[in-house]
């Protein structure tokens, strides 16, 4: 029989940067994978020595940011930032959520009660008296088994000798305080010299002589949860202690004390039921998080995560506790010594020696944030609705990078480029703030493509090749982005979550993946000319593929990208360049709304009838909005907006009268851009267009592009530039009162409706330009005449 051989790792015991390299490839040999992500890293393979073994890659993890968590403990004063190393979807945000909530309680009261670090060697005896006399022994010695200490720790003292015996066996648990460092090595180091001076002592002592040793028997609680560890202690016992506010309960966390504190004593009695040791709704999480953030040995999550939560019913809210009995934490030694971790330790204000009480305290305030506010979720049902998908009845085989081939791409260009043959495909990673609506969504849905990706191609026409960069835009169902924004919506409680639910249908995002394809394949002269060129469409029901193949705006001649936050960019030729540009469409289907509708390509078009139907949503996003943004919705602009929604009725009407038109309902540098030629409009992301008033656009554009300080005159130049360009092309006479009041209908509905849902997303994602937008369309309409 042949004695099977196997390949040895190269370099063993080596921490060099060759014999690293060297370990890579022989992994790469040995997968038969080219693992492209896994070269050169930042780290040092000669620092790694007392970390690692066989060092060979690095695997980055994202770090978020919590906090500011406001802190009034033994060690740490004031706020605090934590640093979250996950890759789990809104744990960065719902811990943010509840450090927001304590500090708004007043902050968090933290104290370390003990720190200690166990080990539990075990002898053997001959017979169960031995055994005993052992025990009896060991409490003679104990000053000389606390000197042996000393001679392998300056740091270690040891605080505690326990026996356990059992039978003609004892566990004997030493209990060492470690100061800065977790300390498993240092206890075992000292541990070990305690053994050796032991083993000495009894080797020639007939009658005590072990006939077994072991430098651990499995009694410390090493990397376990044990009821021993929860009593005694190990690692630090750091309490963390809040009172939260009804009003604060229900402005942040979006319930009730009597919610949480019914949730608690239902989850307590579940706890007792399965067993759980302590009881925590998700403190492993943040810990988690903080330990591969920092440094700490990540083994001990395990044992450190073992919490007791305790709410209560306190002066009309409530008052919660948390207990660590066994974090274990340090801040000298082992993965603390890593560049990376010791700067995030620096950042906490915990590196080096003195600051493992306080690296506890924070890791104990920021468990605590975090159980209250997933206890808060799973009671007003925001747990559920924040992890939701769209439901599907089969199967979906989704479009996936691996699609995007060269046969593909070539069938998609034919019509656009005629015998030309696509020789290769390079697709790229989605584009990032893209879109609020298509950022949510992919935020959500990650198992297809989805967003606005970059595509280079080379292409061959028979005489020469040429690459063609375009971009490749893959839009979300309908369903799927109500079902995004309904994630948010439960973030906000649960008045705008069930308003969402019942009126999303009514807000325009019906048949929104279908309509850009549809304007697109119209072939609209009007709408072409001032359109990215569109090179392909791709549509497949089956697959849920709706895509787009557009030129790249980036690489041909196009200025003022996304100068959504920058008005002052926004010079007035650039303005007037934008306004221009849009008359035309809006004059070719003035009036003709009625054949426009009927070619289908629009979908669902909402009505007047229906955004009044929806009051409710909007009620309830201005008053959550006004509690979140008060700098923003101040008493005025509450009271401002309340005004609409209830007086929308007759507004509405007298909007319902004037001439309606093709507009792109989302004309805004964010979806707008001009040619360096001529300052010629480019408009992109149709997804929205409909029928509407043609003022519409214009409102939309101004409030962006102007600011709160706009001056009538440039309202009115504007505003006469449009209507004169619009009725020119429609060949009509508009009225200049009448189509002061149109722009005053369109601003209300802004104001009504689409500023009071990026209002929305601005408080969980934050949107730079929201805030001035919504202060100049409040100005604009008092310019207006508005009272």
């Amino acid at each position: 029989m042949t004695e099977a051989t196997f390949d040895v790792i190269p370099g063993r015991g080596l921490h060099t940067e060759a014999a690293r390299a060297d370990r890579l490839e022989w992994l790469r040999a040995q997968s038969g994978s080219a693992l492209a992500s896994l070269g050169p890293g930042r780290i040092d393979a000669r620092t790694l020595a007392g970390n690692i073994e066989n060092f060979t890659a690095t695997v980055e993890i994202p770090v978020g940011l919590a906090g500011p968590l406001l802190f009034d403990g033994g060690t740490v004063q004031g706020p605090i930032v934590a640093p979250l190393a996950t890759t789990e979807g809104a744990l960065v945000a719902s811990v943010a959520r509840g450090a927001r909530a304590i500090t708004l309680g007043g902050g968090v009261r933290t104290h370390v009660l003990a720190q200690r670090m166990t080990r539990a060697p075990v002898y053997g005896f001959a017979d169960t008296a031995t055994a005993y006399a052992f025990t009896r022994w060991l409490a003679e010695n104990a000053s000389q088994l606390r000197e042996r200490v000393g001679l392998v720790s300056r740091h270690a003292t040891l605080v505690d000798v326990r026996p356990f015996q059992m039978g003609r066996y004892v566990h004997v648990r030493f209990a060492f305080e470690t100061r800065d460092a977790a300390g498993q090595n240092m206890t075992t180091a000292a541990t070990w010299s305690i053994c050796t001076f032991i083993n000495d002592s009894l080797a020639d002592d007939p009658l005590l002589k072990p006939e077994l040793f072991q430098i651990e028997g499995n009694l410390s609680g090493d990397k376990k949860v044990t009821q021993l560890s929860m009593i005694d202690g190990r690692g630090a016992r750091v309490t963390a202690e809040c009172f939260l506010d009804r009003a604060t309960i229900a402005a942040v966390l979006k319930t009730t004390p009597e919610a949480l504190d019914r949730a608690y004593r239902v989850g307590l009695l579940a706890a007792l039921q399965a067993g759980m040791h302590g009881y925590t709704v998700n403190a492993a999480n943040v810990i988690a998080a903080i330990f591969v953030a920092t440094g700490q040995d990540i083994a001990c999550v395990h044992e450190s995560s073992t919490a007791i939560l305790g709410i209560e019913p306190h002066d009309d809210g409530i008052l919660a506790t948390m207990l660590l009995p066994n974090l274990i934490v340090g801040t000298v030694g082992g993965g603390t010594r890593l560049t990376q971790q010791r700067d995030m330790l620096t950042a906490l204000g915990c590196a080096g020696e003195g600051n493992a009480g306080r690296l506890a305290e924070i890791v104990a305030g920021f468990a605590l944030a975090l159980d209250l506010s997933t206890a808060a979720a799973i009671t007003s049902g925001q747990f559920a609705d924040a992890h939701q998908r769209l439901g599907r009845p089969r199967e979906v085989r989704w479009l996936r990078p691996a699609d995007v081939t060269t046969g593909l791409l070539q069938t998609l260009l034919a019509p656009a480029l005629p015998g030309a043959q696509v020789t290769s495909v390079t697709l790229g990673p989605a584009v990032q703030g893209s879109g609020i609506i298509t950022d949510a969504v992919a935020t959500g849905e990650q198992r297809k493509l989805l967003g606005v990706l970059p595509l280079d191609l080379t292409v061959h026409d028979g005489r020469s090749e040429w690459e063609l960069p375009l971009i490749a835009k893959l839009k979300p169902l309908d369903d799927e982005v109500v079902v995004a924004m309904a994630r948010v919506a439960s973030l906000c409680g649960d008045r705008v979550a069930q308003a969402w639910q019942r009126f999303a249908g009514l807000t325009g995002i019906k048949d929104a993946h279908l309509r850009e394809l549809a304007l697109y394949r119209a072939d609209l002269p009007e709408l072409a000319s001032i359109s990215p060129r569109c090179y392909g469409v791709f549509e497949d029901a089956g697959r849920e593929a709706y895509a787009l193949l557009l030129e790249r705006l980036t690489r041909t001649g196009v200025v003022l990208l996304d100068t959504a936050d920058r008005p002052e960019l926004w010079a007035t030729p650039m303005v007037e360049a934008a306004v221009d540009g849009i008359a035309p469409l809006h004059g070719r289907w003035l009036n003709d709304t009625d054949a426009l509708l009927d070619r289908g390509w629009l979908g669902f078009v909402p009505g007047s009838e229906h955004v009044e139907k929806a009051a409710e949503l909007w009620q309830a996003l201005c008053d959550f909005n006004a509690a979140e943004h008060p700098d923003v919705v101040d008493a005025g602009a509450q009271r401002q907006v309340t005004m609409l929604i209830d007086e929308a009725g007759g507004w509405l009407r007298e909007q319902d009268a004037l001439p309606k038109t093709l507009i792109h309902n989302d004309f805004s540098p964010r979806n707008i851009a001009l040619r360096r030629n001529g300052l010629g409009l480019v408009a992109f992301d149709w997804e929205l267009a409909t029928v509407g008033l043609p003022q519409r656009d214009l409102a939309e554009l101004l409030c962006f592009t102007l600011t709160p300080q706009a001056t009538a005159e440039q309202l009115e130049h504007y505003l006469e530039r449009h209507r004169r360009k619009v009725a020119g092309i429609a060949g009509v006479d508009l009225d200049a009162g009448q189509w002061r009041r149109g722009f005053r209908f369109a601003l209300q509905d802004l104001l009504m409706t689409r500023l009071q849902l990026y209002l929305m997303f601005h408080t969980h994602r934050e949107q730079p330009f929201v805030p001035r937008v919504f202060r100049t369309a409040r100005h604009l309409l008092q310019l207006t005449g508005d009272r």
